[in-house]
């Protein structure tokens, strides 16, 4: 099973998603529990940003908090509890066959890595959809590197083999 860590601030992104964008990727991720897929949930922010101790304690969700963006990735990935980490970015949600591609990964021997790209939103990343941003990724902890400062950072240090055919939709 997943735990999962919803990124709300990192190095990456200065402008934090707004606290709807945040509830709707929690919501999101709802079927994955339900499908057996995921099983803990933290959110990962920043001090004193309005309203994520309520959305974390209303979605029953851990919380981490860190004093600068750059620190967010690692506080959210230190209370994640599994071995198999979905890292996502709040304000984008998984789309249609996301269960399913998910469940067959961790459900087999995985140990590697999987990029999560945003759907295509330009004409360019509809013609070359492996240029869509990175906006999660799934990983191994046993593959994790140390340093990252945010998501992108994270999925170079794992050097994923392969994009997950499901893409994020953006839900902020």
């Amino acid at each position: 099973m997943l735990s999962v860590v919803v990124i709300a601030a990192d190095a990456a992104v200065r402008v934090s998603p707004s606290p709807e964008a945040i509830v709707r990727t929690l919501a999101a991720l709802v079927p994955a529990v339900v499908a057996g897929v995921a099983r803990d949930f933290t959110l990962a922010g920043l001090s004193g940003a309005p309203g994520l101790e309520e959305i974390a304690d209303h979605a029953g969700c851990a919380l981490a908090l860190a004093d600068g963006p750059d620190a967010v990735l690692a506080a959210g990935l230190g209370r994640a509890r599994g071995d198999h980490l979905l890292v996502l970015r709040a304000g984008f949600a998984p789309g249609a066959g996301f269960l399913e591609e998910a469940g067959d990964l961790i459900g087999g021997a995985f140990a590697g890595a999987v990029l999560l790209r945003s759907e295509a939103e330009t004409l360019v990343t509809r013609l070359a959809p492996d240029l869509a941003s990175v906006q999660g990724v799934i990983v191994a902890r046993s593959r994790m590197a140390s340093g990252a400062r945010d998501i992108a950072g994270l999925a170079r240090g794992v050097k994923p083999a392969r994009t997950m055919r499901a893409r994020l939709r953006r839900v902020d």
